[in-house]
């Protein structure tokens, strides 16, 4: 008797893969929700940051320690201003959360600041693996998806199963994302 034909095995497996598919449903849609997200992304802009740019006005010519003391008199609603670094023609400014310019000539600044979009940057933080908080959920859920993969295989009997049209289809899944890399 074959070991795969046994049906008391093949009900362990049905329940295994039930059981564990159930369990692994909120991390499937955290890799989901993230990938698309990824995938979805503009340039190197990340989605779990959002961007806000300001604009504001100082005084003219002003030297890098003027305006540090300026700013915190003046800009008590913008986020706290770190360092002035002048180069050619602007200055280099740095603030809490961001960076951006002082023109000295004109007393413009332009400020670009990122602010964390929570649900983002979860999803973000699972995927990418940040700080590798998730290395042994990342390498738990390969496996588990390996054996839903196998026991998915060999669960259908039939014309439907895998001997039949399982395989090709199988092999197409292989065929499509080395062509998509090799042609595109």
């Amino acid at each position: 008797m074959k070991l795969w034909n046994s049906k008391k095995l093949n009900k362990s497996i049905r329940s295994l893969h039930r059981d564990l598919g159930y369990l692994f449903i909120g991390l499937t849609l955290i890799y989901a929700i993230s990938g698309i997200l990824l995938v979805l992304k503009k340039g190197e802009q990340d989605p779990s940051y959002r961007e806000i740019v300001m604009e504001k006005d100082a005084e003219a010519n002003l030297r890098p320690d003027e305006l540090k003391t300026y700013w915190r008199e003046s800009f008590s609603d913008a986020p706290k201003l770190t360092r002035v670094i002048p180069a050619d023609e602007v200055y280099n400014i740095y603030v809490k959360g961001g960076l951006g310019e002082y023109h000295p000539y004109n007393g413009k600044i332009k400020l670009t600041t990122f602010k964390k979009v929570p649900v983002y940057k979860f999803v973000n933080d699972v995927h990418y693996n940040s700080g590798k908080r998730f290395s042994s959920i990342a390498i738990i859920y390969a496996i588990v998806l390996v054996f839903f993969a196998i026991s998915g295989a060999i669960m259908v009997k039939g014309k439907n199963g895998f001997k039949k049209r399982g395989v090709w289809l199988m092999i197409i899944g292989f065929i499509i994302p080395v062509l998509m890399y090799f042609c595109a």
